[in-house]
């Protein structure tokens, strides 16, 4: 586990930015294409804002990018809750890449059907290689959670499918996420954690007990890739390592 501390979001939003167009670079030497995994929330705006923008989108062939992402709200593209519109909006509609190759989770059918149809296609894509994703962007909760993988969640205990539809009680809406299984076997994963409201919860999840059941985010552990932590000073401040 690598851990990046910088002293506000802007700052961290801009070197996880450069650090992503290093990877894409240094991936497209060795491969025919970069694969991505996006996050939501309000957290990785600026990042995509960033990616979006002169200084960096000509960085990164988007023409051999493929992306995916790592959950979905079921709602409405149209929707600003909508995970893939918010994506859009920042980052995607200001690149070229070719429209096959973005890869949405689909709102607009059952959410069972559309988590067996994701997993499918990220059956036919990757093809039981060792490596799935090259990266995947990942944010933490203040609960702890990560992609749709909330605390005492019943999904939790049956990860035998790569997708999964879940109903979220709080938010009473239905939810489509990977599963730590797919997520774990990527070559990079990078958390992307700021605010000191998480700070608590992000001491617990990096240097408390293992309490996957408590705190989600402690399921995701490559098995052979790394697992990156890009943290402004404000998230990073109750940790006890360096």
């Amino acid at each position: 586990m690598v851990l990046h501390v910088f002293d506000n979001k802007e700052l961290l939003s801009d070197n996880l930015a450069e650090w992503i167009c290093d990877q894409a670079k240094a991936t497209l030497q060795l491969r025919q294409y970069f694969s991505i995994v996006l996050s939501g929330g309000s957290t990785p705006k600026i990042l995509y804002e960033k990616l979006a923008s002169e200084k960096y989108k000509n960085q990164i062939d988007w023409n051999r990018v493929h992306v995916f992402w790592g959950d979905e709200r079921v709602v409405p593209f149209s929707d600003e809750r909508n995970n893939a519109k918010m994506a859009f909006d920042t980052l995607l509609n200001h690149v070229d890449i070719p429209k096959e190759q973005v890869h949405i989770m689909r709102t607009d059918i059952e959410p069972n059907i559309a988590a067996k149809e994701y997993a499918e296609m990220l059956r036919s894509f990757f093809q039981n290689k060792d490596f799935t994703f090259d990266l995947v962007l990942l944010g933490m909760g203040d609960d702890g959670h990560t992609l749709s993988l909330f605390p005492h969640s019943l999904i939790l205990q049956d990860q035998s499918e790569p997708v999964k539809a879940v109903y979220n009680e709080q938010q009473e809406m239905y939810r489509i996420t990977l599963m730590p299984g797919i997520v774990n076997k990527s070559r990079e994963i990078a958390f992307m954690v700021d605010g000191e409201k998480k700070a608590a919860t992000l001491q617990k999840v990096l240097e408390g007990p293992y309490q996957p059941s408590v705190f989600p985010s402690q399921l995701i552990s490559p098995q052979k890739g790394e697992l990156h932590w890009f943290l402004d000073k404000e998230a990073a401040k109750d940790l006890k390592q360096d």
